[in-house]
């Protein structure tokens, strides 16, 4: 196998290990559910978004044993009554959230999200919160623990308390109650605010005689384990930010950048309990969450397991609180904690103001920004600066993007004009390699000699790709974290920026009457097109690489990253697109103003244009191959200059000796017919016959 298929071939299997990385990288982390939402219907419904982001998305089903069977969401609802068949709910109510606390337990297990739907076509909104017997229950709890014995001394799970109101609303506190029979009453007083936070003032007042000894708790219980994407880019599962003994800072233990056993699957295997000073504790999704703070100056342990059969149900994964001291309350005292429980989606503004408020330690890490946060978040809350401004997250993209080259422009310049030399030295190149075909080491060193004369960097050309991929993987990670995002339109057919382009070129984008086949890679719709022709054009004005074999496999990248990325995301489609056509006008411009083309007569593409002689570089090239035609270099530092041959122009900056020495070749075997020298030279060779 001689040097040169070795090379092609080596290239060859490079290419196919990268694409094969690639489309590994796209089974293991792209939303696999999303590639079968494509409705058949018009296109502005096509688009499903993230249909199994909430918590009602299909989950293993949930064994509960027969005492308690399973109940649709309205009748467990119902079930929260008394003797009389009197419902026994608190019920919430806010402009962004509606729901109810059942007084049996004062268990809050209702909780609807008003502005937040299962898909785009809103037929269904949010269900967060669901009743323990319910499939995919998932509530929130609290008691108290009194060391030795508790049944019937403090509140349990059968327990009903006494409401002083039957509706809770922003500024409309209700208060439940229940007193043990011991002399010590128990208080909690529930307030909402505009968001999604409930505070919860729990009061114990002690009336007895003696002294009373106990300990606060708080829970949140999910019942099966929920169907989670499993990206490594995303964690699904447990989160708890904890300040551990003698340290000094907070950490938060479930994320992507922490080697932490919270998913479900290692829930279930393992209980993990973090010993801390204040911190929270939640269960967290894509988009949503529910998370317990309590008092911030308070000793706890925050525990995430697993129970088989719990209370009745099996197949329950819980994470709580214990205190870590005991509270005395001595005769006629009180002793007063609050918790407070955040239930909605993960909105970054309303967490930050949370976390300043009420001294919530990196509340905003509910929203899961990942190894490169100093990028993902910068670039989100630029999103949100721009988006005040005009009202749409994919206009936001695009202004985005163009910030991101004027920051970028002086490096990606540079680039482009080496590449803009790179391409005037083609024919010369081209002169070189065929030249020393015969001795590629020879070969390089003149090459090498070359780059180095012409002050020419042949890596240039990768500098735009490496500059984009950060803020490629940072929009990537916005889009998909960020709730903001979610069904967050465009323009035209495109509904949500965070799914994938609805329409398919297998149904011609909705003119041939049946629907998207569902087959990953397939359903390429209408951005991914243009996403792939932009890179098709970039490419074309590229220098283009001189093997036969290599061109051929860049010219066939786009048409492969179409197919790879067609399940990617619409709103990184457009930015790539549009990054792209950005890219092309810069290197266009400055490719003219260098002189780099000139269009033949009659030309209509791309390919028509060549390089121009008239200019200076264009002219001392042109010397130095007409000087090449007559004796091959054997040094690239020994070559004479020589003018340009007739109809390469003149260069009036050349020197006086340089204008005065004849012409290397007068017989027009060194040129090609019209007179271009540098498109006709190739070693003393004329044009064949």
């Amino acid at each position: 196998m001689g040097p040169e298929r070795t090379d092609s071939h080596n290239l060859i299997m490079a290419i196919l290990f990268s694409i094969a990385i690639i489309f590994g990288f796209q089974i293991i982390f792209a939303p696999q559910e999303k590639l079968g939402q494509r409705d058949s219907g018009q296109q502005t419904d096509t688009q499903q978004g993230q249909d199994s982001a909430g918590p009602s998305r299909s989950q293993a089903p949930v064994r509960v044993v027969d005492d308690k069977p399973v109940l649709p969401r309205t009748e467990a609802l119902a079930a929260c009554s008394g003797s009389d068949g009197q419902s026994l709910r608190i019920a919430i109510r806010t402009d962004v959230v509606t729901g109810s606390i059942c007084r049996i337990g004062a268990i809050f297990d209702d909780l609807t999200l008003e502005r937040h739907w299962e898909t785009i076509k809103k037929r269904e909104r949010i269900h967060l919160l669901r009743p323990g017997r319910t499939k995919g229950a998932y509530y929130v709890g609290m008691t108290w623990e009194v060391p030795g014995r508790s049944e019937g001394v403090v509140p349990g799970p059968d327990t009903v308390w006494q409401a002083d109101r039957n509706t809770l609303e922003v500024g409309k506190p209700v208060t439940l109650s229940w007193t043990n029979g011991e002399g010590v009453e128990f208080r909690r007083t529930y307030s909402i605010d505009r968001k999604y936070l409930v505070t919860v003032e729990r009061r114990v007042a002690n009336r007895s005689a003696r002294p009373f000894v106990l300990r606060p708790t708080g829970f949140i219980h999910r019942h099966g384990e929920p169907k989670t994407f499993g990206f490594f880019i995303l964690s699904e599962s447990g989160h708890a930010t904890i300040k551990e003994p003698g340290e000094e800072n907070y950490i938060t233990v479930g994320q992507e950048i922490f080697d932490s056993p919270l998913d479900y699957s290692d829930i279930r295997d393992e209980s993990q309990t973090y010993r801390t000073t204040g911190g929270w504790t939640a269960f967290s999704d894509q988009y949503w969450a529910v998370a317990l703070a309590p008092d911030q100056k308070g000793k706890y342990a925050f525990t995430f397991d697993h129970r088989d059969k719990f209370e009745g149900y099996e197949d329950v994964f819980r994470t709580y609180f214990k205190t870590e001291n005991d509270l005395r309350i001595a005769p006629g005292g009180e002793t007063v904690r609050t918790l407070r429980i955040l239930a909605g989606p993960k909105e970054t503004a309303a967490l930050k103001s949370y976390e300043e408020e009420f001294g919530i330690p990196r509340f905003n890490w509910l929203v899961d920004w990942g190894w490169f946060f100093f990028l993902t978040q910068p670039f989100y809350w630029l999103l949100q600066i721009i988006f005040g401004y005009v009202g749409n997250f994919g206009v936001a993209i695009l202004i985005v993007t163009i910030l991101v080259k004027i920051v970028f422009f002086p490096l990606a310049n540079r680039s482009y004009r080496s590449m803009s030399r790179m391409k005037k030295l083609q024919p010369e190149m081209m002169k070189l390699r065929e030249l020393y075909a015969d001795d590629k080491q020879r070969m390089n060193r003149e090459l090498m000699a070359l780059y180095k004369e012409k002050k020419i960097n042949p890596a240039s050309g990768c500098l735009p790709i490496l500059l984009q991929i950060p803020v490629f993987f940072a929009l990537y990670k916005t889009l998909f974290i960020a709730v903001d995002m979610r069904h967050a339109p465009f323009f035209w057919w495109i509904q949500d920026l965070s799914a994938p382009d609805p329409t398919t070129i297998v149904n011609l984008f909705g003119i041939l009457p049946w629907g998207p086949s569902g087959i990953p890679y397939v359903d390429i719709g209408i951005w991914p097109i243009i996403m792939g022709l932009t890179m098709f054009l970039q490419q074309k004005i590229n220098p283009p690489p001189a093997d036969p074999m290599q061109q051929k496999i860049f010219m066939a990248l786009p048409f492969v990253f179409t197919i790879m990325l067609a399940i990617f995301p619409a709103g990184l489609i457009i930015y790539w697109a549009w990054n792209n056509t950005l890219s092309i006008g810069q290197q266009w411009v400055i490719m003219k103003r260098m002189g780099v083309w000139e269009k033949k007569q009659g030309a209509g593409n791309i390919r028509d244009l060549v390089p121009v002689e008239g200019d200076a570089e264009g002219a001392e090239d042109a010397a130095d191959e007409g000087a090449e035609a007559e004796a091959p270099p054997k040094k690239r530092a020994s070559r004479q200059r020589a003018p340009a041959p007739a109809g390469a122009g003149a260069n009036p900056g050349r020197s006086k000796q340089s204008r005065n020495k004849p012409p290397a070749d007068t017989s027009g075997k060194g040129r090609s017919k019209g007179g271009r020298g540098r498109r006709g030279s190739t070693g003393g060779r004329g044009k064949r016959k």
